[in-house]
This record gives C-alpha cells, sequence and structure tokens, in this order.
C-alpha cells in the first residue's frame, strides 16, 4: 500500500476540480472492475468452457411464451447445467460464442414438461447475436423430445397452452450452421384432423460443411441421416446420404412405401390417393460460398397397387406405376430458367372387369424461373395399349377433358381401342395458369365399336373408327364400316363419318358429329321421326310405306355438358333417294320410281323430287317448317306437278284408252298451317292436249284449263270449291258440299260441255256400302259423238275386250227433255234410272217418248236379274234413230232374264262366255222378243217370189211390202254374240224360222231357216203327234219350205234361198242345211 509523503506540502486544488475528480473516479473505477473481469472472463473461456450454471439460475427460468397475465409465461426454459466457451476465429471463421446445456426442459404454464433435450451444444455467431439473431454455426442435440401443436389456422407452433403471441419473437437464421449432429430426437404434433398424432423419429442426422479444397471459399455439404414418420398405424423410414462430388455436394434421400391418403390430416386432398408410393431423389448442391445451393433434382417415384378415388366416378384400380423426373437451373439455389424432364412415366391401371392396360410417358419443360415461372415451353409425349370401350370410363380420370371423356365414355359403349399415341408442345405465357398445347399430334384405332350419336336414339354398330387431332385445341374421331339400326328392324350402312370435339382447352367441349349413310328410306324417316329430334315427329310426312335407297350426309353439333337443351342442338341433313316408292301421296295415289335430294334441319325440311305418281311422271318439291311462330305459319307445302300423255294416263287409270292425244300439265299446291287448318289448289292445262269423251271433244292446240280447291281443318274437310273447267266449247263451275268433315256431293249448275248444257248434282255417300248418287237434268244432251263412227283403228283380239263401268256403288238419274245421237238427229222424253254395285248394272228404268215412246225395266232378284222393255212402234224408233227404215208399225215386247247359270247354244273360244258384253257387268242374257203386225217394206224378190206360191193370198202379196203378223224369236247374248233360235216370222200366207248368231262386235249375221208357203195350212202337220217332229223337223215350220240363208251384216245383209228344198221331206231338207 502507498502512502502520502507528510513531508509534501499539500496541493491545493479549486473545488470544483476537486469535485470532478472524484466524479472521474466513481465512474471510471466501475468500467475498470468490469473490463478487468471481463478481460478475466474471455481470457477463461479462450481456454475452454466455464460453468457459469450458479450465475445463470439468477436468470432461471426464462420465459420463453408469455402467458394469459404478465409475470406467468406459458413456457419457461430451465436447465440443470450450463457452460459458455469462446471460439476464437480461424480461416476466416469469426468468432463466436459457444453454449452446451445439459437436461433443457420447457415448462408449461402448470409446471408440467412440454419439452425437453438431454443435451444441446450450439455456437452461435457473435456479429449475428450482437444485433439480435440467433444464427448458430453448429447445432447438436442428443436426447431430445419435442411436441408441436397445429392450430386452427394451419400455423404450428410449440404445445404450450395458453401461450400468447406477441410481437415478432427472436428470429433464428440457419445460413451460418456448418455441422449438424442430432441423435435420438423425436418430434410429434397433435391438433391433426380426427384427433390423430404426427411421431417424427428417432431423427438421427450428422452433417458437416467442408470447403470444396484448401483455402476455398466454397463449400459443400456431406453426411447422413435417418428417420421413422408415423401417423397412426402408418410408419415410412426416410433416410440420406450426401458425399462430395468435385465442386458440389450429392445426396440421395429415399423413403419406403406409404400411403399419401393415411396423410390426409394434413390435407385433405390426400384422402384420394389410396396407392402406396415410395420415393427417391437424387439432388445436386453445386458449392456457392458458404452455403451450398440446390441446382439438380432427379426424383423417382413409384407407385404400387391400389385405388384413386375419384369424386363422381368409381376409384382408378392402379396396379402399378414409376415415373422419373429431371429438375436442372441455370443457376445455384433453383434460380434462373429451369429445365424439367419427365424421362419415364409408366403405369398399370385395370379396368372394371379387370383387364390390364398399360400408360407411358414422357415429356420435358423450359421455365424462365422456378419459384415465379412467367412462361415455359415443353413437349409431352402418351402412348396407351389396347382396352374396351366398355370399360373406358374405369380408366379415364374425371378432370381430364371433361367434356370429351363425358361424349366418349357415355356414347361409344362397346368396341376396342388400341395403338394410342399422343404428343403435344406446351406453352405458357404471363404465368403457368395460362399454359396451353399449341400442336397436338396423336392416333388411336377403334375397332368394332357401338356409338350412340344422340340417346335415346338407337346407336352405330360394327363401326371401324381412328382418333386424331386438328390443332391443340380438336379432337377428331373418323369413322365408318358399321351400321345404324332404325329401332324398327331396319339398318342403314354407316360408310363413313367424323366426331370433332372442340374447345379442349375450355371448361366444357362441343361436339361436331357428320357421317355418310346407306339405306332404305323408311330407316331414314324412322330416325327422323324420332322424339328426340324435333324433327318429323312434330310434323309426320303425310306419306304411308315408304321405301326405296337413300345416300345421306347427315351433321349435328352439340355441347358436351351434363344438361343438353334442345335449342343447344343444331342438326343438318342432305340425301340422295332413288328407286323411293311413296303411299298417299296425292289422293291415295302412290309414287313409284322416285329419285330426288332431301334436306333437313331443325329448323324445316325440304325435298325435291321426280317419280312415277299413279302411273304419272311426276315432279315433287316439299318444304316442312319445324320454326315455332304465329298460329297462322305455314308447316307445310308442298307442290306437284306433272305431264300426262296418252300411255301414262292409261296407266293411272284415267279414264278409257283414246280419252286423249298430245300431253297435258297437271300441278298441285298443298299448304299447311300450324293452326292444322290446310288448302290444297289442282290446275289442269289442256292446251296441248286432245281430249276426246264420248259426249265431246277438243283438239290439240286449243286452250282448255280445270282447277279446284280443297280446304281442310286437320283430318276434315270443311270446303270443296272453285270448281272451273273452261274451254272454247267448256264451261264449268261447280262447287262442294261438307258434313261434318266429309265431301258429300259436288254440285255443278249451268254447265256447257259442247252442246250439252244442264245442271248435274253427285252425292257422295255416308257408308262404304252406299251408293254413290249422280243426277243429271241436261237439255239438250249431246250424244252425238257417242254415236259418230269411229277412225279406224287396229283391230285387237275380241277377248281383250274390257268393261268400262266404274266399280263401287252407283245411283244415276237421268233427265233429258232432248238429246242428240246425231248432227241434228235426236230423241226426246229421256228419263232413266240406274243402280250399279261393284261394276255392275243391277237394276234399272229407262224411258223415252220421241220418235216413239220406250220403256225398259231392268229388276233385282239376287242372282238374277229379270229384264222387260216396251216399244210402241218398232218402226218409227228405228226409222228415227237412222237404223233401219224398212219397217213401218210394230209393238214389241222383249222378256228375258240375265243370269249367270246360262248355257250358251254356242261357246266361241275368243269370246268370254260367262258375261253378256252389253258392258255394265251384265251376266248372259237368255229371253224372247215378240212383236205384234208390222210390215216388212221393200222386201227382197226372193221373198215376194215365194209368197205367190200362196194362190189364196195372192190379192195381200205386195211386191213393195210384206205384212208380217206376228214374230216370235227366243235369244240368247253371250260374250257379245247373239245366238236366235226357235225364231218364228210370218203372216197367214207365208210364214218364217229362223236361227242362227249375230256377232254384236262386228255386226257380222249367219243366219238360217226356211220359208213355208200357205204357212197356216202347211205348218199344220207339225203339230202331229209322234210324226210331227220328222215331217217338220223346224220348230213352226212346214211340210214344204224352201231353205234359207243369211250372210253379211246387219247393215247389208245378203239373203239367199234355195226353192229347190221346197220338193225334199223335212228330215231330208234339214241334212241340206
Amino acid at each position: 500500500m502507498a502512502f502520502s509523503n507528510p513531508s509534501r506540502p499539500q496541493l491545493n486544488l479549486p473545488r470544483h476540480l476537486h469535485v470532478a475528480r472524484w466524479v472521474a473516479i466513481v465512474i471510471f473505477f466501475p468500467v475498470a472492475i468490469f473490463t478487468a473481469m471481463a478481460s478475466v472472463l474471455l481470457w477463461q473461456l479462450s481456454r475452454g468452457p466455464v460453468d457459469v450454471t450458479f450465475a445463470s439460475k439468477l436468470f432461471e427460468p426464462v420465459a420463453i411464451a408469455s402467458g394469459p397475465r404478465p409475470g406467468h409465461p406459458a413456457g419457461r426454459l430451465r436447465w440443470s447445467d450450463l457452460k459458455i466457451a469462446w471460439q476464437p476465429s480461424s480461416r476466416g471463421v469469426p468468432s463466436g460464442l459457444v453454449l452446451a446445456a445439459q437436461d433443457l426442459k420447457i415448462l408449461r404454464l402448470d409446471g408440467t414438461v412440454a419439452d425437453r433435450a438431454a443435451e444441446a451444444d450450439t455456437v452461435l455467431s457473435l456479429s449475428a447475436l450482437t444485433k439480435g439473431i440467433l444464427s448458430p454455426r453448429t447445432l447438436r442435440l442428443k436426447g431430445a423430445y419435442f411436441a408441436l401443436r397445429r392450430a386452427h389456422d394451419g400455423d404450428v407452433d410449440l404445445d404450450l397452452p395458453d401461450q400468447q403471441h406477441k410481437g415478432r419473437g427472436t428470429p433464428i437464421q440457419l445460413i451460418r450452421l456448418t455441422a449438424l449432429d442430432v441423435q435420438d430426437v423425436t418430434v410429434t404434433m397433435t391438433g391433426l384432423p380426427k384427433g390423430q398424432t404426427l411421431r417424427l423419429g428417432p431423427i438421427e442426422a450428422h452433417t458437416r460443411l467442408f470447403p470444396i479444397a484448401r483455402h476455398s471459399h466454397d463449400f459443400v455439404w456431406t453426411g447422413w441421416g435417418k428417420t421413422t414418420l408415423q401417423i397412426g398405424s402408418v410408419k415410412t423410414l426416410f433416410s440420406a446420404q450426401g458425399s462430395q462430388s468435385g465442386a458440389a455436394s450429392r445426396w440421395t434421400v429415399s423413403s419406403t412405401p406409404i400411403t399419401p391418403s393415411d396423410l390426409s390430416a394434413f390435407d385433405p386432398a390426400l384422402a384420394r390417393w389410396g396407392v402406396p408410393v415410395s420415393m427417391q431423389a437424387d439432388l445436386t448442391l453445386p458449392a456457392h460460398g458458404a452455403m451450398p445451393q440446390l441446382r439438380d433434382i432427379l426424383l423417382h417415384l413409384r407407385v404400387g397397387a391400389g385405388h384413386i378415388v375419384q369424386k363422381t366416378l368409381p376409384p382408378l384400380d392402379i396396379r402399378e406405376a414409376h415415373a422419373a423426373l429431371h429438375l436442372n437451373t441455370d443457376a445455384p439455389g433453383l434460380l434462373g430458367a429451369t429445365r424439367l424432364e419427365l424421362t419415364e412415366l409408366t403405369l398399370t391401371v385395370a379396368d372394371s372387369e379387370g383387364a390390364i392396360t398399360h400408360l407411358g410417358a414422357s415429356g420435358n419443360a423450359r421455365l424462365d424461373d422456378l419459384r415465379h415461372p412467367q412462361s415455359m415451353d415443353g413437349d409431352a409425349e402418351i402412348h396407351l395399349d389396347g382396352f374396351s370401350f366398355a370399360t373406358l370410363g374405369s380408366l379415364w380420370p374425371e378432370n381430364v377433358m371433361r367434356g370429351a371423356r363425358r361424349w366418349i365414355v357415355g356414347n361409344i359403349t362397346d368396341g376396342h381401342g388400341e395403338g394410342l399415341h399422343l404428343q403435344s408442345h406446351l406453352h405458357a405465357a404471363g404465368g403457368l395458369q395460362h399454359i396451353k398445347p399449341t400442336t397436338v399430334q396423336g392416333s388411336l384405332d377403334g375397332h368394332g365399336l357401338t356409338a350412340h350419336w344422340l340417346r335415346p336414339i338407337e346407336p352405330a354398330t360394327g363401326l371401324e373408327a381412328h382418333l386424331g387431332f386438328d390443332g391443340p385445341d380438336a379432337l377428331v374421331v373418323s369413322f365408318g364400316k358399321g351400321q345404324q339400326p332404325d329401332g324398327n328392324g331396319g339398318l342403314i350402312a354407316v360408310s363413313d363419318g367424323n366426331v370433332r370435339i372442340t374447345g379442349l382447352l375450355e371448361k366444357d367441349q362441343s361436339g361436331d358429329i357428320d357421317t355418310t349413310l346407306h339405306g332404305p328410306l323408311s330407316s331414314f324417316l324412322t330416325i327422323l321421326a324420332h322424339p328426340r329430334l324435333h324433327l318429323l315427329s312434330r310434323h309426320p310426312l303425310p306419306f304411308t310405306n315408304p321405301s326405296g335407297d337413300v345416300v345421306a350426309k347427315t351433321r349435328l353439333t352439340l355441347p358436351l355438358t351434363t344438361h343438353l337443351k334442345n335449342s343447344d342442338m343444331h342438326f343438318q341433313a342432305s340425301a340422295d333417294y332413288a328407286h323411293v316408292h311413296l303411299g298417299s301421296v296425292l289422293f291415295g295415289r302412290v309414287i313409284d320410281g322416285a329419285s330426288g335430294r332431301m334436306s333437313a334441319t331443325e329448323d324445316g325440311l325440304d325435298l325435291t323430287g321426280d317419280g312415277t305418281l299413279g302411273g304419272i311422271q311426276t315432279h315433287v318439291a316439299l318444304k316442312e317448317n319445324f320454326r315455332f311462330g304465329a298460329s297462322s305459319r305455314v308447316v307445310q307445302d308442298i307442290t306437284a306437278s306433272a305431264l300426262i300423255d296418252p300411255d301414262s294416263a292409261q296407266i293411272a287409270g284415267i279414264g278409257p284408252k283414246g280419252l286423249f292425244t298430245g300431253q297435258a300439265s297437271m300441278m298441285a299446291h298443298y299448304v299447311q298451317r300450324a293452326n292444322d287448318t290446310a288448302d290444297l289448289l289442282l290446275s289442269l292445262d289442256l292446251e296441248h292436249a286432245g281430249i276426246t269423251i264420248p259426249i265431246w271433244a277438243k283438239p290439240e292446240g286449243e286452250p282448255a284449263q280445270a282447277s279446284g280447291h280443297l280446304a281442310f281443318a286437320g283430318h276434315d274437310v270443311t270446303a270443296l270449291d272453285e270448281l272451273q273447267a273452261h274451254g272454247r266449247t267448256l264451261s264449268i263451275a261447280g262447287r262442294g258440299t261438307t258434313v261434318a268433315g266429309k265431301v258429300r256431293g259436288i254440285i255443278l249448275e249451268g254447265f256447257r260441255i259442247g252442246r250439252t248444257q244442264g245442271d248435274a248434282r253427285i252425292d257422295l255417300p255416308e257408308t262404304a256400302s252406299a251408293p254413290v248418287g249422280v243426277h243429271l237434268d241436261a237439255d239438250p244432251l249431246d250424244l252425238a259423238p257417242l254415236f259418230a263412227s269411229p277412225a279406224p283403228t287396229p283391230e285387237k283380239p275380241r277377248h281383250a275386250h274390257k268393261d268400262e263401268t266404274p266399280s263401287g256403288a252407283w245411283s244415276i238419274d237421268l233427265h233429258a227433255p232432248h238429246v242428240f245421237y246425231g248432227p241434228k238427229a235426236a230423241v226426246g222424253g229421256v228419263v232413266s234410272h240406274f243402280e250399279l254395285r261393284n261394276g255392275q248394272l243391277v237394276s234399272g228404268q229407262f224411258a223415252l217418248e220421241a220418235p216413239t215412246h220406250l220403256t225398259a225395266t231392268l229388276k233385282n232378284s239376287g242372282r238374277e236379274h229379270p229384264f222387260q222393255a216396251d216399244i210402241k212402234d218398232l218402226g218409227a224408233l228405228l226409222a228415227g234413230l237412222g237404223l233401219y227404215d224398212r219397217i213401218s208399225g210394230g209393238e214389241a215386247h222383249l222378256d228375258g232374264v240375265f243370269t249367270p247359270d246360262l248355257k250358251p247354244l254356242v261357246r266361241l273360244t275368243d269370246r268370254d262366255m260367262s258375261v253378256s258384253g252389253f258392258g255394265a257387268g251384265l251376266p248372259p242374257f237368255r229371253g224372247k222378243l215378240e212383236m205384234s203386225r208390222f210390215e216388212f217394206l221393200h222386201p227382197p224378190g226372193a221373198l215376194t217370189a215365194v209368197s205367190f206360191l200362196s194362190p189364196l193370198h195372192w190379192a195381200t202379196t205386195h211386191s213393195d211390202h210384206f205384212e208380217v203378223d206376228r214374230l216370235s224369236m227366243p235369244m240368247q247374248v253371250a260374250g257379245r254374240v247373239l245366238m236366235l233360235h226357235d225364231g218364228v216370222i210370218g203372216n197367214g200366207a207365208l210364214g218364217a224360222t229362223v236361227k242362227g248368231p249375230i256377232d254384236l262386235d262386228t255386226s257380222g249375221v249367219n243366219l238360217e231357216g226356211t220359208i213355208v208357203p200357205l204357212f197356216g195350212l202347211n205348218a199344220l202337220p207339225s203339230h202331229l203327234p209322234g210324226i210331227g217332229h220328222v215331217l217338220t223337223p223346224e220348230k213352226g215350220g212346214g211340210i214344204l219350205a224352201a231353205a234359207f240363208t243369211v250372210r253379211g251384216t246387219v247393215g247389208a245383209p245378203e239373203v239367199s234361198v234355195n226353192p229347190l228344198t221346197m220338193l225334199l221331206p223335212g228330215i231330208l231338207r234339214n241334212i241340206t242345211h
């Protein structure tokens, strides 16, 4: 100790300096003491760890998490032993503070241990520590346990109940870490869904950061590590191994298989992946200063058998898979441009029936930046072997091209596919959310496919198909060689077609289906009439029994959405047809041999064609309107035009042959509206036709037209009017009458046809068995053309005579005061009524008053038809009609019966002997003509000469006329042959017998008989019993008689008399005949 020298004089300082000195001593002394102590401490730290446990107890416990109340932390850190040391700087590594603790514990608010560590060592960077940052350079943990809890918002923190998060806490940096040793460390996490607990551990890891070369400033990581991850009963092992490779460290990280669905506690989306997955990753971390940076990753994934759950569909059945993905960046730290390469992807999947399909894929991509990519370009390639379309839905994931998947899986329900190969280039600009393919190429072949093009219409079957792409946004399926059932047993051949699915890059896709079909018309119309198309089902075609060949092209466009509206579909069809038959085209007539074209859309249908309508070549144009609108809109428009010539008219049955010459033009126009009303206009142009009917004729080139109108309401006829026919000698105007939607009559008022004028009414039957009523009142009625001499025509076989009587039931009434049968010749007072059934005249009455009174009656007694006719003056009738003027007087009565049971006296092989030949379907006739006194004027000389053989009657014999007292003539008519037999004619002086046929077609006469002089006396022996027939073999003949014959025609008979036969007895005279 130093003492002051008392002999020295005292230094007296000013007071303020004295005070300053003591203040400096007070301030400097603690600093000096602290500096000295710090120096001693640093000297001790530099020599080795210093146990500061006792001193640290002054600060224990350390609050690490604030609690709900001040002074009550939720987490407190305690330790049993704490040592610190100083690590001087060396080789460029700054100095650091070494902390070594044992038996570390983190206590909860209630005092329970939350986390613990048996040993923990670390070296903290002093430079970072002075800034309030914990930045360890080395870290060693042993025998540690950490309990973590996952919060509802997803944050993970220490499992410390009631802890309060205030402030930002002490930041921690690991960028200076150069060594890590972890042994027997376990981490648990609670707060997971479904009360699960995650356990990671025990963890063992030993890593070091080494310079790549001596004195190098670049370092690499080496080491190894392993741990076990367990969630519930699920457990997997992770391992890592790192070593130096040149200027980089290479790490291999691998795991044993784990099923992602077992990790759904972390992410519910993982619950779908029920397949075991194992992983191996090869990581390359090039040296980059003090911290190596990851630059290259090669990842291998292996997938075992399992299922991938889909949201709305059955799970995908995965059997195995393997993928290899390589990632490489231009700069360390996964910075700069990045290259991704899928070097291998193989997938084995089973369909719903257990059939195995193999999928392979590869690809590559280049990104401008891995962390914040803005642009990308890449290529991908996929190939798939065979599969069944029936089970394709169990192979095709539900979120891949949803619209295309929905259509293909839902509509191609059977068949086999093979050889799928797909290549695509992908590009993105402005972020990966804008990634799109720029080119797509690929192919797939399908065999024996069954495809529904629009349910519930029957599917096409047996199709051969090829799938390809038309750009990145369109999938094209080309198909052919199949058949399309119509649902009624008919088949349509599918020649070729395409299904084009566009919008593959959009949320929903659209489909465009076009096909070429060939088959029967009936099948096409059946499909077009399906209610799903809303075409002919709402507006059926008015035809029956369609047949023929059709080649059609159809197109259907529609969105590939789940809920499809009718307004979303657009249908087009065009067809060429040939050899077509359609029934009930116009008034029940059929069209045959038609050919033409048809087109249809959802808006309407157009049809044009040519064919034979009822035997007439006709052109038809039809338009159907399917659009909705006003009730007065036209929904159907049919126009038919035809040229009628004599041959087509004969085939069509339009009147008898020879009705007309030249050509007539016919037009029919039918219009139907949405309110179910319709109009039919008919017109006929006869200018270039020559018309010849029994009562009228028109030459070619003379104008004439006819027309009419029908109105309909539904199936009911509401009007028949505007019936007109006009020409030089033709004027007809009429109308129809309708009752309850049916035409019941036609009325013609004041018509003129040639010289015929009058009124007519036609009453149509209300029932099928009722007759058609025809009422004609004409004055005059011109029948002269009917009696005019026809032009010579080639002779036809006589058996070809055709009965032109109309079929059905007819009731005809005629009243004509004057009837012309020649240019000027006429009869008067004609009144008649006829009844016809099925083409046969069954009853009737006929009467006329001039030139003489005549009545005729035909009765209906079932199988037979009795007939009677009375003529007051036959001579006047024949002369008045201009038929024969050599008979005067004579009242005639004809009585007989038309019967099918007649046995003709003569049969001709070229005639139909089962009919009479009078027409009207009348059977053969049997009857007898009786005639009273008449005179035969200007008789032949032979007849006069024979008359002089009766001397008793010379006074009454005249050369200019021959008086006949009576005539009795039995007869038969069959096959238009009038057969006379046992005919007797004569007076008291002279008589005659006659028999033989008269041909009513040719007027040919082939008669024979005898002339009997002294008729009254000479004929008496014929009545003697036993020998009368020997003496007079002719009925009504005499012992003495001259044989005669009549040949030629009725108009020019040739009479030949053989007087020598009077010398022969009756039996020998008969032989001479």
